[in-house]
């Protein structure tokens, strides 16, 4: 029988494939769906609730907002919520790492976030050449897509040229180095390269961090040729990690940084760039959009700025509770065999990566099959995608992946 989805709904639709139920609530780290039945949320809207589903920190501020008659839609125009939200930024994410950079508000999406980023590169550079990375993913659009790595093999995607995608880095080594260097002083297409944009931990390209010092390395050789260094936080960051971003501590120092998903705390629309000071080169009204000026989620986002970011005890539990998830998906390596799977982890970002895509798939339904949501990810989709809400009870996160544990087992006891 077709229901009003097929009938209506594109084929484009995915995850409501994934995931065959309809959902009418959700709390912290669960979601219900129209039965009354529960399931734990693993996904996190793809990174967009790392602080759960309707926190209610977030929920009674913007019942208030709407209620009192306050702004939603402002442009770019001042209101007293970017205000509070400019302060919080300062305060809890630039002055306690010596930024000095500016906000840039871009719209909605992670997707815009990068199409400015790169506009400025360009701007400020006068070099259209990009330079990226195999299993990179920076958004849909036509700008971001042309510099994902991830998004060659759909026929769909139109690509624009002057990009070149180097290999992830896991360990360093001096050939990467030496690639590195060459790419960053040639051309590509007849086009010198203005900037290189990387996820320091790689979220879609299998939750995979980047070797630090290769970062390191990144901004030393950037500097040098002259090319801006964009690190893609928009999954990775917000505290998914550990620490808000998740480049902190390795030397890579970004000129921009595209920030999105979490940025709101609710889940509302948002994305920012963090822009060093002297490079902010635009022009008034030189890169525009209609909706940034989402005025509910600047106030949402300065509460969870204020909220969670005033110390280091939130950064502290995410990373114990990621030293948790690890240690399970380890031994879930070593019952099944490390020629089997892999651990790629970075915090409360982490993979188990099974090297063929219909365990992977398999996992991922069998896990369903018990209230338990995950995703996959990576080339091929082989690797099963883990992203607890960060505000989740030990209890709750030890059951979810319990539950993930039995279907792993079930999956590989079918083999």
């Amino acid at each position: 029988m077709l229901t009003i989805f097929d009938q209506l709904e594109s084929n484009v639709r995915y995850y409501c494939r994934r995931w065959p139920t309809v959902f009418t609530s959700a709390r912290g780290p669960l979601i219900t769906d129209e039965h009354g039945t529960d399931y734990l949320d693993f996904f996190a809207g793809a990174g967009v609730l790392n602080y759960g589903h309707n926190n209610p920190l977030f929920v009674d501020l913007a019942i208030e907002h709407l209620r009192s008659g306050k702004l939603l839609h402002s442009l770019d125009t001042f209101t007293e919520q970017k205000r509070d939200f400019l302060n919080a930024v300062h305060a809890h994410l630039l002055a306690p790492r010596q930024l000095d950079m500016v906000v840039q508000t871009v719209g909605p999406t992670g997707a815009m976030a990068v199409e400015a980023a790169l506009q400025l590169a360009y701007r400020v550079t006068g070099k259209h050449g990009v330079v990226g990375f195999a299993g990179g993913y920076h958004g849909m659009s036509l700008a971001a897509a042309s510099v994902s790595e991830s998004m060659a093999p759909r026929p769909s995607v139109s690509h624009v040229g002057n990009f070149v995608a180097l290999p992830f880095v896991e360990h360093l080594t001096d050939h990467d180095l030496t690639l590195l260097e060459e790419t960053l002083r040639g051309t590509i297409n007849g086009e010198g390269v203005g900037a290189i944009v990387i996820e320091p931990t790689q979220g879609e390209g299998g939750c995979r961090p980047f070797d630090p010092a290769y970062l390191a390395a990144v901004r030393t050789l950037a500097t040098h040729y002259d090319v801006l260094v964009i690190a893609d936080e928009i999954q990775a960051g917000v505290g998914r990690t550990g620490p808000f971003f998740s480049h902190e501590g390795t030397g890579l120092d970004p000129d921009i940084i595209t920030v999105s998903k979490s940025i709101s705390g609710l889940g509302l629309p948002m994305a920012i760039n963090l822009v060093r000071t002297s490079l902010d080169a635009w022009r008034p009204g030189e890169f525009s959009g209609t909706f940034r000026g989402n005025n509910l989620a600047f106030a949402t986002s300065a509460a969870m700025l204020t909220t969670y970011w005033q110390d280091d005890a939130f950064q502290k539990n995410t990373e114990r509770q990621g030293a948790i998830v690890r240690d399970a998906l380890t031994s879930l390596v070593e019952e099944f065999g490390p020629g089997r799977f892999k651990v790629q982890a970075n915090g409360m970002l982490a993979g188990l990566n099974t090297f063929d895509t219909p365990i992977a798939e398999a996992i991922s339904q069998a896990a369903f099959a018990r209230q338990l949501i995950v995703e996959v990810c990576g080339r091929g989709d082989t690797i099963v995608k883990l992203l607890p809400t960060l505000i989740m009870t030990d209890d709750q996160l030890h059951d979810g992946l319990g539950r993930l544990h039995a279907a792993v087992a079930d999956v590989m006891g079918a083999q």
